[in-house]
């Protein structure tokens, strides 16, 4: 079977879960006896490239913009096509979208009109949610849907200021407003609420044009079903742990120290909340530290340590800044460390980091949001704190560093690509057999 993956980026390039999830899965598949391609957009150039990884993968770039070097969808649309076509491609696996000249739900509907099976893999709650923490005003539990005046003023509001609380009053004010038909045909905010509303968009191209969406947690699905995606297109297949992890020996309890954080050094990642807690976990736990592993997408401030290879954060000197690793190196680091912490704001769909952490039996400590929930409970692999809530990530860290907690670390009995893979084929050649 021909296959496409589709992504804005490719492994190992990018660094994130979803190009590790699709790398893995494209060489699952090709070692299954299929025929993988990865297009990614070729951005800002006018031509296709083309390329073959020593693993097999065949990179395609193509062409995403003509001579004027302006993105033109009507472009990107034919070229996209115009290298499916050329290869044959049967069934084009989208998972990802996003950019002018990128990967958009139009060229999703581009394949569905040439004959090709779509299926659509989504890994960042974005997609349907603009702030991404499924939290209304930042601070409410939200159930995912889409609604346009409800999702504009979380929009606006959920940052507003530094008090969640007074966040959600003026999100729960503000979507009172705009139920008022002459606030809403205010100019500036009619513009807004239109581009707001291209996630209804998204949702209705989801609907008409792919075969099957794949949702990696349980949670993600009942989002789906909230915003109409219909029952019988959504097919659960759980998160996995890519298998370099069998190659490497789990550290022993004692030997392991401090704490850990690996991604985006960003405040929706949850970097802020270390921050708040620093002062105090210095107090509680003299000693203990925080190393922060991954690219610096905010506006932090690293004072670099002499004579040491890493940097503290500001004047905290508990909160290390480690810098960027190689991909190779993410899992040994991992083993020796006491926990990794995950105290994300924004709502992770099912982050491999935990399911790695877990075949090492290393805890992990997340946030409430729904994935992360979904993997640590299902697989008794870690400890939850309250969401947005310092004071009680603090507590779970003072829980493990005094071994209050104890963990099962379950492993599902298919945890590798390979079996992912195979659950992909079977739904490839369902609907090719359509």
């Amino acid at each position: 079977m021909k296959i496409a993956i589709v992504t804005n980026f490719l492994y190992p390039e990018a660094l994130g879960g979803t190009e590790v999830y699709c790398f893995q899965l494209a060489n699952a598949l090709i070692k299954n006896g299929h025929e993988v391609y990865w297009f990614v957009p070729n951005f800002k150039k006018t031509t296709t490239a083309s390329e073959e990884r020593g693993d097999g993968i065949k990179i395609i770039r193509f062409a995403a913009v003509d001579d004027s070097l302006v993105p033109k969808l009507d472009f990107t649309i034919a070229s996209f096509i115009k290298e499916i076509k050329a290869r044959n491609i049967e069934a084009a696996h989208f998972n990802e979208f996003g950019g002018d000249d990128g990967i958009s739900s139009t060229l999703l509907g581009a394949a569905k009109n040439a004959g090709v099976a779509t299926i659509v893999t989504l890994h960042v709650i974005t997609s349907m949610c603009h702030t991404g923490t499924l939290h209304f005003g930042g601070k409410q539990v939200c159930n995912g849907k889409m609604i346009l005046g409800r999702c504009t003023s979380c929009h606006l509001f959920s940052n507003k200021t530094s008090f969640p609380t007074v966040n959600l009053v003026l999100a729960q004010s503000f979507y009172n407003l705009l139920k008022i038909k002459s606030v809403r045909s205010i100019p500036k905010l009619k513009r807004f609420m239109s581009g707001m509303d291209q996630r209804s968009t998204f949702i209705k191209a989801l609907k008409e044009n792919a075969d099957v969406i794949v949702s990696l947690s349980r949670s993600f699905r009942e989002v789906l079903l909230v915003n109409g995606i219909p029952e019988k297109k959504i097919h659960l297949i759980s998160q996995v742990s890519p298998g370099v992890v069998d190659s490497i020996t789990s550290n022993k309890t004692e030997k392991r120290k401090h704490y850990v954080f690996f991604g985006r050094v960003h405040q929706t990642k949850g970097i802020d909340l270390l921050l708040k807690m620093a002062s105090k976990l210095k107090q509680d736990l003299p000693g203990v530290v925080i190393d922060l592993y991954g690219p610096n997408y905010g506006s932090y401030v690293f004072k670099q340590v002499e004579g040491l290879d890493f940097a503290v954060l500001g004047k905290f000197d508990n909160i290390r800044y480690r810098g960027i690793l190689k991909p190779e190196e993410v899992l040994p680091i991992m083993n020796n460390y006491k926990a990794v912490i995950l105290p994300s704001l924004i709502a992770e769909m099912a982050p491999l980091i935990i399911m790695e952490a877990n075949q090492l039996k290393v805890p992990v400590i997340v946030s409430d949001v729904p994935g992360s929930v979904e993997l640590v409970k299902k697989y008794d692999c870690g400890v939850v704190f309250k969401y947005g809530s310092a004071d009680d990530l603090l507590k779970r860290i003072e829980g493990v560093e005094n071994d209050r907690y104890t963990f099962s670390f379950k492993q599902p009995v298919e945890n590798d690509f390979y079996f992912t893979a195979k659950k992909y084929e079977t739904i490839y050649k369902s609907y090719l057999a359509n």
